[in-house]
């Protein structure tokens, strides 16, 4: 067997911080995985303290009841289901989630103006599905290309500004307005949802995050750091690491997988999908390591122009 047929599993990692100035969490993140598949998901929840921590709470909620407990949720199904029945489903969850935070705030006035992004990724093989609303990102890194594609484009008004030619990248990180969003779960009875689909390949890695750690980490930089660590738990931990040293200023989430040539001595399991809890990591300061000795991959190339870009599956596709 060469090595383009021998079959492909997935390692993955989920990791989430309180950061360096919250007092509380409001980012929720789950994994659910086996060796060919894994479901993640980030949400990042808005509205202060409680109110955030239940909207995106209410998010992971409804994609685990939507999703994760479904009767196509086991390797067969997952195997053979076609892309459009998964990204209608994606969807699906998204917006019973959205009416589930919007009928919670109207239940309880204390919750009023609650929100939440979420990013939502389906890793089959050597194949992605995202479905997207907000700021929180998914990214593409290639490690043959070396390259970092940011798969999502955030829902927020200065990504607008720079959309229309009316602000560089680089105005857009220093604007005081970049994380006023347009679209988030919980703003209306009904949400648009963007779905992805991205072709990936052996050593690949899909980036999911919440805007704590693009707040402080630029997208370069992602990319280097997740292709300067092979394992996902390591990547995942640098950049959280990395964040909070430049200050950690929101919660910061991250989820990492990454496609791997199954090992040949590896023995294979066909049980259903099965769920892998995110794992929370502090960082205590003797385990931090200065930001000035890391010694990055500098070939790395963001793709950043217009052909380059991923773009979202047509919404006129069927529900």
């Amino acid at each position: 067997m060469s090595a383009s047929e021998r079959p492909v599993w997935l390692r993955t990692s989920a990791r989430t911080n309180v950061g360096q100035v919250r007092e509380n969490n409001e980012d929720s993140i789950h994994l659910w995985g086996r060796s060919e598949f894994a479901l993640a998901v980030v949400a990042d929840g808005m509205g202060g303290a409680v109110a955030g921590e239940e909207a995106s709470r209410l998010a992971v909620e409804a994609i685990e009841s939507g999703l994760v407990n479904s009767p196509y949720a086991n390797r067969a199904s997952l195997e053979t289901l076609t892309d459009e029945f998964v990204a209608a489903k994606m969807r699906e969850s998204i917006r019973t989630a959205n009416l589930s935070i919007v009928k919670r705030a109207e239940e309880n006035p204390e919750l009023r103006g609650m929100g939440t992004t979420v990013t939502l990724a389906l890793v089959r093989g050597t194949q992605g599905i995202v479905a997207h609303v907000g700021d929180s990102r998914a990214y593409l890194v290639d490690e043959t290309g070396r390259r970092i594609t940011q798969v999502t484009a955030d829902h927020s008004f200065v990504e607008a500004l720079v959309a229309a030619g009316h602000l560089t990248p680089d105005q857009a990180e220093e604007h005081p307005m970049k994380n006023v969003l347009y679209r988030a779960l919980g703003q209306a009875d009904d949400v648009d949802v963007d779905v992805y689909e991205v072709q990936m390949r052996v050593n690949d890695r899909m980036v999911l995050c919440s805007d704590g750690l693009t707040r402080h980490v630029k997208t370069r930089e992602i990319g280097e750091i997740v292709l300067r660590h092979s394992d996902p738990d390591a990547a995942a931990d640098a950049l959280i690491d990395l964040a909070n040293q430049r200050g950690g200023e929101d919660n910061v989430s991250v989820i990492v997988v990454k496609i791997e040539h199954k090992p040949d001595d590896e023995a294979y399991d066909p049980a259903d999908i099965s769920t892998v809890e995110m794992r929370p990591v502090t960082l205590p300061d003797e385990d931090t390591l200065p930001v000035m000795n890391r010694n990055f991959i500098d070939q790395i190339v963001p793709a950043d122009s217009t052909e380059d870009t991923l773009k979202p599956r047509p919404k006129d596709e069927p529900e």
